[in-house]
């Protein structure tokens, strides 16, 4: 059968960890199966990590691993053995749905600086939209204090109803509610012009 891509994007080798047991794996072009890896461990998330760290020390892409993990499982001539139909993260691209680019560590430093400029400390925002979480319910209209913004440009805030919980910028609808500026009596302004 003719193969569905180019064989050049696809590395000589890469680790990947093994869906059904989690097992720390090593992949190679071309060939059906795979190769258990002397550094597996009995974590999945953490052999994740070193199958991560590995492939990025011999410059292998997440959407490569993903490309040759299919190719050793299905063969070398489903669409899915292609590194083209996997995004950034390694994730199959599906039509019509559109994610969002990684951020640089400095683009996300300086959105946060740009946020806490903006919510300062003692800043009320206002819930547009519910926050349904398996944890607590915040219903629309929830209103409650910014504590601080963290450097993923989250913002911490105590809510009236006695939870604290964070909210994303982008994700959660909220508003920051207006300050009213207090207006002086006409004698206290003339008693600060003196």
């Amino acid at each position: 059968m003719r193969k569905n891509y180019d064989t050049s994007s696809l590395p000589e080798h890469c680790y990947a960890v093994l869906p059904s047991s989690g097992q720390l794996i090593e992949v190679r072009r071309g060939e059906m199966g795979y190769y258990p890896c002397a550094y597996s461990t009995g974590d999945r998330a953490y052999n994740q990590v070193l199958a991560n760290y590995f492939n990025a020390h011999e410059g292998v892409t997440k959407a490569q691993a993903a490309a040759m993990l299919t190719g050793s499982m299905f063969g070398w001539n489903v669409p899915a053995a292609d590194p083209s139909r996997y995004d950034l993260d390694g994730e199959p691209v599906r039509l019509g749905v559109r994610k969002a680019l990684p951020r640089s560590p400095q683009y996300l430093y300086e959105q946060a600086k740009l946020l806490r400029e903006e919510y300062v400390p003692g800043t009320k925002v206002v819930l547009d939209e519910a926050v349904i979480d398996p944890c607590y319910d915040a219903p629309a209209g929830l209103a409650g204090i910014v504590q601080s913004v963290d450097d993923a440009g989250q913002l911490l805030c105590q809510w009236e109803n006695g939870l604290s919980f964070r909210l994303v910028p982008g994700t959660d609808h909220f508003h920051k509610e207006a300050v009213q500026e207090l207006e002086l009596p006409d004698e206290e302004e003339a008693d600060l012009e003196l």
